[in-house]
Parts: C-alpha cells; structure tokens; sequence
C-alpha cells in the first residue's frame, strides 16, 4: 500500500446573533430566523435497517449491539449527492486548521461553513453569538449549528459534522452514501459502545447525517428534552439520535476495515492504539494495513501541514503500472 507506506514513513428560546461575513447581524431565535446565506467561497482565498440484536448490559456504561451494515445493502441513489460540511473552529485556529480544511477537502464539499467563537469577515465563517462558550459547552455549540442549518439550508441532502483537525476524503464518502437514501434516517460514523444501545458516533471522526436524521434531531432538541449543553456533543447527540430512533449504521467495509477514524493516522497505520481505541470502538481497532479500509473516509487528528501532504498525495500522485480497480470494491456486493 503505496500510500500507506508513505504516509507512515512521513509520520431553544435564547437568542442568537448570527454575524455573517459580510457584517449582517441575524436575529436567530430557536424558532425563528431571517433566510440568509454566507456568500460562496471564491476560487481562491488567501484565507483562508436490518433488525438489531436485544441489548446485553456488559457494564455500567458499555453495551452490545448489532449494527445494520451498509455492505448488506444494495446502492439507494447514483452519484454525486450534495453534501454540506460543518467544520468547528475557533479564532484561534481559523487562519491555520480552517484555512488547511479550506485549501484541501473542504472544497470538495457541495457547501463548507466554518463556525467560530468571534466575529469574522472571512467568506464561509459564521460567528455564533453564544451566550456560553469554551469546551465545557461543546454541546450547545453543536446543537445551535444544526438548528442555524436546518432553518438556513434545506437544499441539501447531508451534513457532515467535522473539526478543523478532521480529514476528510470526499469521494470515498459519496459513495458509501450512495448504499442510503436522505429521506430516511441515517446517521453514520465511528462507532463507540457507550452510554446508548447502539453508542455514538465519534465526533472527532466526522459524523454524517441524512436530511430526515437531522429533522429528527431538531425535533428531539425542541420537544424530546434532548441536551443543549454539555461537554460532549458527539454523546449528547447520539443519545439525542437515539430516542429518535435514527440507526447507527456498520460503516466497514466487507473485509471488516474501518472507514471512520478518531485516531491518528499513526494510531491506525502503525500504533500503539491508544486505550480509548482499544477498548470502545464497536468494531475493533487494528494497526497495520488491515487498519484502514482501502476507501477510508476520515483521519482525526490531522495538523495543518499534514492535510496538505495528504491532498498531494491522494490527489497528485500515483503509482506507474498499478491497477487500481480491485481496492475499489471494498463496498461491492459479492455475487
């Protein structure tokens, strides 16, 4: 695995003031919002169900269950589908972690916006005017941004949730996606086997949600009592997801490789697997080149100067004379 090889080698009712790039203020109320939308990037930027299993109770915290595998189905839609991103910043990583998602895969998304603690007048930046902020309030960030994109951007098909250290490889996505359909709930990630019964998905890693997952989620927030606070969004929204009966899908491929990662790319490729990996992914995490599936979607803890390595890579080189066609069928249906 060329790739692999080199890349070792290289190791509510509160208000809301919505302030976009160009200086307008909205009003944003949990109920209500002004429709408008962030100007579009310019081309360049100095910036920059199958049936589950009954749960087994193994703990206190950690359960068991069988997820629906993507794999067992057959494609639901063709490609391309629209795809909009949510990428987490603050101002203190926007001009380096950002502006790096900006120049690399954010651009191959249907729509990128960058959300941050202070007002900006950078393109594609959303300041929310929160009353609470810092770490310990993940939660309410997170939840204020699904409620700002479900009132603002009906037009797209899926929202993948991401940090500003997140990789993403868009392509890869877009056709695990096409094993789905929007109008159904779909809620997909790395998977941990806590605090639900069917986990939650690692927020580091990315998560994605259809169109109808996010309408459930809006609707858990506002009438469910689902959690606007806390300090950790990616369990609050999978508790959320959960009551509403959204299914957490396998996202491996057939020879049981992960697509989703919360690790490092050196975590994953060579190790040592920290114990968060050892122990709570629902599937289990392995090193070496069974680590990752060959249409692996997501690394987390990617810098700056990584995801620009990574684009060279993925985008700009190949390897003379190989044949790449069979580690495209990872997801292929056996016949």
């Amino acid at each position: 695995m060329f790739f692999m090889f080199v890349i070792v080698f290289l190791r509510t009712q509160q208000k809301i003031n919505v302030i976009q790039s160009d200086g307008h203020v909205i009003n944003y109320r949990r109920q209500a919002t002004e429709q408008t939308h962030p100007k579009p990037l310019p081309e360049t930027i100095t910036f920059v169900s199958t049936t589950s299993l009954p749960v087994i109770q193994t703990d206190k915290l950690e359960v068991k269950f069988r997820r629906p595998i993507a794999r067992n189905r057959s494609p639901q839609s063709p490609l391309p589908t629209s795809i909009m991103c949510l990428v987490l910043t603050t101002s203190n990583t926007l001009l380096s972690k950002a502006k790096a998602v900006n120049d690399t895969w954010g651009r191959r998304c249907n729509k990128t916006v960058f959300f941050t603690n202070r007002p900006s007048t950078i393109p594609n930046v959303v300041y929310l005017d929160l009353a609470k902020d810092g770490r310990k309030h993940l939660t309410d960030k997170v939840v204020r941004i699904f409620e700002y994109v479900h009132k603002q951007f009906t037009e797209y098909d899926w929202f993948l949730k991401a940090d500003d250290d997140t990789y993403v490889i868009l392509e890869n996505l877009r056709h695990f996606l096409s094993f789905f359909k929007s109008n159904e709930p779909v809620y997909l990630g790395q998977n941990y086997k806590l605090y639900t019964k069917q986990g939650y998905n690692s927020g580091g890693a990315g998560y994605m949600l259809s169109k109808e997952a996010l309408n459930k989620l809006i609707f858990g927030i506002k009438y469910k009592n689902c959690a606007k606070d806390g300090k950790d969004e990616d369990v609050d929204i999978g508790k959320c997801l959960d009551r509403q009966g959204v299914p957490v899908y396998d996202t491996t491929d057939k020879f049981n490789r992960e697509t989703f990662h919360g690790g490092t790319i050196e975590d994953h490729m060579v190790g040592p697997l920290s114990d968060l990996l050892k122990k709570y992914p629902s599937t289990p995490a392995k090193t070496g080149k069974d680590c990752c599936s060959t249409n692996t979607i997501t690394f987390h803890y990617v810098s700056p100067k990584m995801m620009y390595i990574l684009d060279i890579f993925l985008y700009h080189l190949t390897v003379y004379g190989r044949n790449y066609s069979s580690s495209q069928k990872a997801f292929t249906l056996d016949q």
